[in-house]
């Protein structure tokens, strides 16, 4: 009886798992949740292979990148990713010579300065490899906003000018950008989310333009009359609590999952969610191109920086107070990094098998 036992547990199975067929693993997949697929697609090849088939059709959707700055002269752009922590160094040509001025999803917004305040602005799409050209601008705009990919017929492009209160607006097929003056409270902060574009002020109150309602100013528009154009608009009043602070405050707006969310940074905010950069730039209308005389400004007064290494600290908590804290090493003299979007398809075929 016991020599039975004994052969019993010497019995296994060798399973070839290599060889499930396709639609058992697309039914084990379909009940894991995004990183589990990508954990698991490293097993083998034939795994691999299936969860980037069932990835391919998942267009916006993506892991959290970071572009490193103060690579603009370099062919190959360092890229961190966030979920899986890992480091890619991305051959780039298409950017050698530009700055990355933001993103919309996977799209980088890249800028070479021309000199004498005008900028060469162009969009580019690094795992496709598409490129947009933009017309060119002046250098008085300190964010640029997407309603969308620009190979979509309806994206509209925004420029904004706090310091003017100014508004410049560019669709597929126009030749140069459409200019419009807001009144009231200078606003700090754009976003566009649920067929509008939103910008807050100073005040806190927020002014709304519906995407519709730039594409009907813009067909009213002759193009031999003068870029100026008149545009409908919305305001909201916000009301914020008597014991938030407004002074020194910098006011972000962030479209989340079709929300549109308040986000605010500054001393003496007692926030505990919160995604943290040492080197985030203080006022939101600086450039990296304008700002290049600040990179080692803290070794050339003589202060001591080798303790103030960590650039990013996250910090995000759910219901069950069960938080996700990643830190990561950096140089904080140098421009803050730049958020975008790596797709899912992308990463899953890329990424090399551990």
């Amino acid at each position: 009886m016991g020599q039975r036992r004994k052969m019993k547990q010497k019995k296994h199975i060798d399973a070839d798992w290599a060889g499930l067929p396709d639609n058992i693993l697309e039914v084990i997949f379909e009940r894991l949740n995004l990183m589990d697929c990508m954990s698991i697609s490293d097993v083998c090849k034939s795994w691999r292979r299936v969860v980037a088939q069932e990835l391919s059709d998942c267009q916006g959707h993506g892991f959290p990148w970071l572009l490193m700055s103060g690579e603009k002269d370099k062919r190959v752009r360092t890229c961190i990713s966030i979920l899986p922590e890992q480091v890619w160094e991305m051959l780039l040509p298409e950017a050698y010579g530009r700055y990355c001025w933001g993103s919309y999803q996977e799209w980088l917004i890249l800028v070479r300065d021309l000199g004498s305040y005008k900028l060469d602005i162009g969009l580019f799409n690094p795992f496709t490899r598409k490129q947009v050209d933009l017309p060119g601008e002046w250098n008085l705009n300190h964010k640029m906003v997407l309603s969308g990919p620009p190979s979509l017929e309806n994206c509209i492009c925004m420029l904004i000018q706090s310091d003017s209160q100014t508004l410049a607006f560019w669709v597929p097929g126009a030749q140069s950008w459409l200019q419009h003056k807001l009144d009231g409270e200078p606003f700090v902060d754009g976003v566009f989310s649920n067929g509008s574009f939103y910008l807050i002020g100073n005040d806190y109150n927020i002014c709304e333009i519906k995407g519709a309602n730039i594409f009907a100013a813009i067909k009213r528009v002759d193009a031999s009359a003068p870029v100026a154009f008149h545009i409908e608009r919305h305001y909201h009043e916000v009301t914020m609590p008597d014991e938030h602070e407004n002074n020194g405050v910098l006011k972000y707006l962030v479209e989340s999952c079709g929300e549109l969310l308040l986000v605010c940074s500054g001393l003496g905010l007692n926030v505990t969610d919160r995604i943290y950069f040492s080197n985030d730039y203080a006022v939101p209308w600086w450039n990296e191109w304008d700002s290049e005389h600040l990179v080692g400004i803290l070794n050339r007064l003589g202060l001591d920086n080798s303790g103030t290494k960590d650039w990013g600290i996250f910090s995000l908590g759910n219901k069950n107070h069960e938080t996700l804290s990643i830190r990561f090493r950096g140089n904080r003299d140098r421009w803050g990094p730049v958020w975008f979007t790596a797709p899912q398809w992308w990463c899953c075929k890329n990424f090399t098998l551990t």
